[in-house]
């Protein structure tokens, strides 16, 4: 037999009972005693004193009683078993339903997916509910999306909600869901609380190695006022031991903003869990049209994966969605990948000269503003416009994407603000220190908390000594995809430019992190796991000093370069891949808050300077709800902000007034684990059903048993409202016959001692009784 309460915090009312006793000590107050003779004709006899004395301790205990069990009806009792056992049948319950909507409970192996089968599943349940049973609907995928997020029992509107919920997609975490589920049912009414849990019997949603996330829920269900009852549903049932699967991995770009004819290369891998050797085809799309002359045939081995590359130039500007297909096999969710790609006519950039010359030849910025913008070329993938260190302001940003800072002494605090807002709003930022530079001046006002401007620290000069030793860039170290061209085969003289100064860049431990290896799923450092507070390390010279250095900031972005992009310490501007990489390093920084590849439930911004009006805009997300933005930014560089992005997918900005017109396309990604569909293991379902943890049943039937065999929590608060009904008959009972008949009684003996009264003349007078008894008083 188990006990409890459902509302623990009405126990206060306990420090009432009290009141009682207070008022009885209060009633017992001191009087003036006055003597007169015939007082001792109504003294009580002791036995009738020590019989009303009790009775009134009892009248009292009677009241602190009444007190004590409202007090205890209010909070709302339950106990399990014994005596109360079959006083459970047809309580009231809530329930709360976990769907899980990962896209593996897309498969069709079977006819119906186990997604439909849990929709008709939570149909017939509710068939078996009862009125005032309630009921809560999570949707479980990358995000836990909450269909039914407060218990109702209005069984129409969940009926709506599951025949409207969007095709399986993304990936989920069960541990994840069932928090939130806990969370609901901990604002039950009921006595009687369930979490039920669809899915498809795949390991990998549960977590089972995450041994302190689970007891982390047993502490929530052990905290509850009412442990719930958890039970597992598996709709892809027991004979689905082993899936065979085909996926594509996360698509990997070389640069999501890019210019008209201008190379993009797409990178993925066709991966296939168990089966044999097969041959598999993959083909490319734009904006949803296949092109035929971009078509690969692969051999997957089993458990194993084979990359693929695909290279393709933009004809026009726009934004665009590229899509790699694979032939469709029975788990669809993971046969395509997608990426978004903004095409633009060129990339406006403003270079800060450090070092102003008379002759542009010795300009500080004289080589990169040449690479540039190249003359005579009329449409230039970017755009460079120089202004002096001393004259640039805020007016000078309006319009811009990426600012350098080309061997800048100093810079004043106004300035410093300007820079600091323009990339926290989405501004990219290079700086290329030089020997003009004022080391400590870049590290005190650039690195102070607020600011944050460099990624590293500038810690002191380094010189060769002869050409060499010179410093090289180690090829190896460009692990980030928009450098990959700038290594091995496809690099053409990028390693072999020389340093003979350069800037030792000292980056902090516990912040810096390397550059993601081009295995993961995304390689870009701009578009990593690391936070505002961390810096990674994308290149380094072959000494391992750190040669490029990024970090986020806001929206935006900052590239921190070892030295100056003249020819004062480097052979590098002298080389072919010179203006490929200051094209790369300025795509790269130019997405900036135009980034339209984001995991699951990071904003989506899009940028109000070509898009027009923020109440003109709406977005539209893969199951074809449309979401109003809000505004963000600054008011430089105003954006669009559509936070609700729990479905991965392909979702688009278009015009209200215009629907019809062109959309910016933006592209929720996923976590692609979800393509492993081994189910989980024997082992694993015994420590996930160890003590009573999780009950695992396959029909509603089979449910609904367990729950009618079980002895589920009964509330006994009707039981102590019976009781305190009983102690006010017994209270009244009491009252009345203290009042009526309580001093009538008087002891006789004691009557007749203090009715014989002494006399003077003679021998003692009995005054005569009178019939009935004593007189009141």
């Amino acid at each position: 037999m188990s006990f409890g309460w459902l509302n623990a915090a009405m126990l206060l009312g306990l420090a009432a009972v009290a009141l009682p006793v207070i008022a009885h000590l209060l009633s017992k107050r001191k009087y003036d005693v006055v003597e007169w003779g015939a007082m001792q004709f109504l003294e009580l006899g002791q036995r009738t004193r020590r019989r009303i004395r009790l009775e009134e301790l009892l009248l009292l205990a009677l009241r602190m009683g009444v007190i004590a069990i409202v007090a205890m009806a209010m909070a709302r009792p339950w106990m399990r078993g014994g005596l109360f056992a079959q006083l459970t049948r047809g309580g009231q319950r809530d329930v709360v339903f976990v769907l899980d909507s990962s896209y593996s409970m897309g498969w069709q192996g079977k006819g119906q997916t186990p997604h439909d089968a849990a929709i008709d599943w939570i149909h017939d349940y509710l068939e078996t509910l009862s009125t005032g049973d309630t009921v809560a609907l999570l949707d479980a995928r990358s995000q836990v999306r909450p269909v039914i997020r407060t218990l109702t029992a209005n069984f129409s509107e969940v009926r709506r909600s599951l025949d409207t919920l969007p095709q399986p997609s993304g990936t989920s975490d069960l541990t994840d869901a069932i928090d939130r589920g806990l969370q609901i049912l901990s604002e039950g009414t009921t006595a009687i609380r369930e979490l039920v849990v669809l899915t498809d019997g795949q390991a990998l949603p549960w977590r089972t190695e995450d041994e302190y996330r689970w007891a982390r829920l047993d502490d929530i269900a052990a905290q509850a006022p009412v442990p719930p009852a958890l039970y597992v549903v598996n709709l892809a049932g027991e004979d689905a031991v082993e899936r065979p699967n085909f996926a594509l991995s996360t698509l990997d770009l070389s640069r999501e903003l890019t210019v008209p004819d201008f190379p993009v290369r797409i990178r993925s891998a066709v991966r296939q869990s168990g089966g044999e050797v097969a041959r598999r085809r993959v083909h490319l799309e734009i904006n949803g049209q296949p092109l035929q002359d971009r078509t690969l045939d692969v051999n997957v081995p089993p458990d194993g994966d084979v990359p693929i590359e695909f290279e393709y130039r933009f004809p026009a500007e726009g934004s665009y969605v590229i899509s790699l297909v694979l032939d469709e096999d029975d788990l669809p969710g993971d046969d395509r990948a997608e990426a978004a790609v903004t095409v633009e006519k060129g990339i406006p950039v403003l270079l800060i000269d450090g070092d102003p010359q008379l002759d542009p030849v010795k300009r500080e910025t004289f080589f990169v503003a040449s690479a540039l913008s190249a003359s005579g070329n009329d449409a230039p993938w970017v755009r460079a416009a120089v202004v002096d260190a001393d004259e640039f302001s805020a007016d000078d940003l309006r319009g811009i994407r990426v600012l350098l800072l080309a061997n800048v002494p100093r810079l004043i605090s106004e300035q410093v603000n300007v820079i600091t807002e323009f990339v926290q709003g989405g501004g990219g930022l290079v700086i290329a220190p030089g020997d003009r530079v004022d080391a400590e001046f870049y590290n005190d006002a650039l690195l102070q908390p607020g600011t944050q401007l460099l990624p590293a620290r500038l810690a002191g000069l380094e010189e060769s000594g002869e050409a060499s030793t010179d410093a090289r860039v180690d090829e190896e170290s460009l692990t980030a995809l928009w450098l990959q061209r700038f290594r091995g085969e496809l690099a053409v003289d990028f390693p072999a430019a020389r340093w003979d100064h350069w800037w030792k860049l000292e980056v902090a431990d516990t912040n810096a992190v390397d550059a993601p290896s081009t295995d993961g799923d995304r390689t870009s450092p701009l578009a990593s796991d690391a936070t505002d507070a961390q810096a990674a390390v994308v290149g380094r010279f072959t000494s391992g000093d750190p040669f490029l250095v990024t970090r986020r900031l806001g929206e935006g972005a900052v590239i921190l370069l070892a030295g100056p992009l003249d020819n004062d310490w480097s052979t590098l501007p002298s080389k072919n891949d010179f203006v490929p990489f200051l094209h790369e390093m300025v795509f790269q920084l130019a997405a900036g808050a135009r980034n339209r590849n984001v995991p699951s439930g990071t904003p989506l911004l899009l940028p109000l300077d070509a898009a027009g009006d923020i109440v003109d805009i709406r977005f539209i997300d893969p199951a074809g709800k449309e979401h109003s933005p809000k505004l963000a930014g600054t008011v430089e560089q105003p954006l669009a902000r559509m936070s609700e992005t729990g479905l991965p997918g392909v979702y688009r900005a278009v015009s209200k007034t215009k629907p019809a017109g062109p959309a910016e396309f933006f592209v929720v990604n996923f976590e692609r684990r979800e393509s492993d569909l081994t189910p989980l293991a024997a082992d694993q379902v015994e420590a996930l059903s160890a003590e009573d943890r999780l009950q695992f049943v396959e029909s509603v039937d089979e449910l609904v048993a367990a729950t009618s065999s079980e002895s589920p929590p009964t509330e006994i608060w009707k039981f102590l409202l019976l009781a305190v009904l009983a102690l006010l008959v017994g209270e009244v009972a009491l009252t009345r016959r203290l009042v009526q008949g309580g001093h009538e009684s008087v002891d006789a003996d004691q009557v007749e001692e203090s009715m014989v009264a002494p006399n003077d003349e003679g021998p003692a007078v009995r005054a005569p009784a009178r019939a009935g008894g004593a007189r009141r008083h």
